[in-house]
């Protein structure tokens, strides 16, 4: 029965466990692509490549027997960089966007197709929920916004992109009363402590809402009478809108206190925390303070308003500043066919949308047009171990680039699993899987050398090969090559 070391810690094993255990039984992670427990390895990722300093070797860990008097370091400098160039050789053929463009051009982060999804099922009061969550004001901004996230809405490529804007406007509008309580449980229970935000513009009102899902009791100060700021003074925004989203803000549980001058040393000494939201702070420095600049397009003031809420709210808890952003895989411009293969997407969502009684045309024309979404996000952001992994380990997709990227494909596009060849990286679980479900066709790996595929045999639909397998398929997939069509991962 071996003794070793991981990472200097002792480790005692039973005669023929892998490094891999070893490891697990002094809780040090070595991150797997390719392994499933109770399933001999294969070795077809090696990102669990660890260091025996003995022999000097890098071996996987998943595979290498525990050796007694082994000493394995699983986490220096040369260890990290392999598990880089691993990852980045992954990434320089995978084919998938971690988020859609929509999204990832939007300045505060609108999780803008769970929105639209929302909407063709007919859930309204949940659309209306992620649009209040992500934009504070999402009435507001339907008024006054430019919508640079129409300009990236790939629907654009095949006729016109969706009305994002005018979307979230009317789902603020229309179920405005239903959303203060449709999700508590996102609401989280007050914290002992209590922060102020001074500046009651978009950022100020953006950081204070952030802050009371955040669970910290929150006031508003600003020496103007009404809340708003720079908000006021548009011309085509209605000022019984923005006062209606600032009372939905207050009917939250956010206290303001206006139109009067704000003392710097009370507000110091009453609150765990204070955030300056306004220009003219800008240059300014106050002990232990955070900031949210207000901006001329108040989607961004949400936006920096917040970012200051989640600095502040690390801070408090006693955390480091995050300054790493979530890695991102990028297609980039899709070419004409791949555009007609996403479209399948499209006709597949509007095939669920929920026929809904005593609702008018309001209703119907929303979800026409939240079904035109191509859903060209990826459905496991969350669950995908390749994006989780590149983001540690600092990988870049550009550092292998390929001669030609490789197809987006949908297989499966009416079933109801999805498979993506583009983002397989071919670890070999799915066809372990099938094989030991007893599936009849199961997955197979057919072709050779670079141009190897995961398939269902004899060109059987993907139904035909998971009639057994589909969910522990799904749930042992690393990336989102295999997803449930119709299953939301957020």
């Amino acid at each position: 029965m071996p003794d070793l070391k991981i990472n200097g810690l002792p480790a005692h094993v039973e005669s023929g466990a892998s490094v891999l255990e070893a490891a697990e039984m002094v809780f040090v992670e070595i991150p797997t692509l390719c392994h499933l427990k109770g399933m001999k390895p294969d070795t077809s990722c090696m990102l669990c490549v660890v260091k025996d300093t003995a022999s000097g070797q890098l071996i996987p860990a998943c595979s290498a027997r525990a050796v007694d008097g082994m000493e394995i370091d699983t986490n220096c400098a040369e260890v990290q960089s392999a598990r880089r160039d691993i990852l980045n050789l992954l990434l320089s053929e995978h084919v998938g966007d971690c988020e859609a463009p929509c999204t990832r051009i939007c300045p505060a982060h609108l999780d803008i197709p769970l929105m639209l999804r929302e909407i063709v099922r007919g859930n309204m009061e949940s659309a209306a929920w992620i649009a209040r969550r992500d934009l504070t004001l999402p009435a507001t901004l339907g008024y006054i916004c430019p919508a640079p996230c129409e300009t990236g809405c790939r629907r654009g490529q095949v006729d016109k992109a969706i009305t994002i804007r005018d979307l979230h406007r009317s789902m603020a509008e229309n179920h405005e009363g239903s959303v203060l309580g449709f999700n508590d449980t996102e609401i989280r229970g007050l914290t002992p402590k209590v922060v102020a935000v001074i500046g009651s513009g978009a950022a100020g009102l953006a950081c204070a809402w952030r802050l009371r899902l955040l669970g910290y009791g929150c006031t508003v100060f600003d020496e103007k009478p009404q809340a708003g700021g720079a908000l006021r003074e548009e011309s085509v925004l209605p000022m019984d809108v923005l006062d209606a989203e600032v009372e939905s803000l207050r009917e939250a549980g956010i206290a303001f206190e206006l139109g009067h001058a704000v003392s710097l040393h009370t507000v110091a000494e009453k609150y765990n925390g204070v955030v300056f939201a306004g220009t003219e702070f800008a240059g300014a420095h106050f002990a232990d303070a955070f900031y949210a600049e207000e901006h001329k397009l108040a989607v961004k003031a949400v936006a920096n308003g917040k970012a200051a809420a989640v600095a502040l709210d690390r801070f408090l808890k006693g955390e480091k500043p995050n300054v790493a952003k979530p890695f991102d895989s990028k297609i980039g411009k899709l070419r004409e066919s791949e555009v007609q293969e996403l479209v399948k997407n499209c006709a597949a969502v509007e095939q669920t949308g929920k026929s809904a009684p005593h609702v008018g045309q309001t209703f119907q024309s929303a979800q026409s047009e939240a079904g035109k979404c191509l859903h060209c996000d990826c459905r496991k952001p969350v669950g995908c171990k390749l994006r989780k992994y590149a983001e540690q380990y600092g990988a870049d997709q550009r550092e292998f680039p390929a001669d030609e990227r490789g197809h987006v494909q949908l297989i499966g596009h009416s079933e109801a699993v999805v498979f993506e060849p583009g983002k397989c990286i071919k670890c070999g679980l799915c066809v372990k899987i099938t094989k030991r479900a007893g599936e009849a066709l199961g997955l197979a790996f057919v072709g050779r050398g670079f141009n190897t595929q995961v398939q269902v045999p004899f060109g059987e639909s993907l139904q035909n090969g998971l009639r057994e397998a589909a969910k522990d398929c799904v749930e042992a997939c690393p990336t989102g090559a295999l997803a449930f069509r119709n299953e939301e991962e957020r």
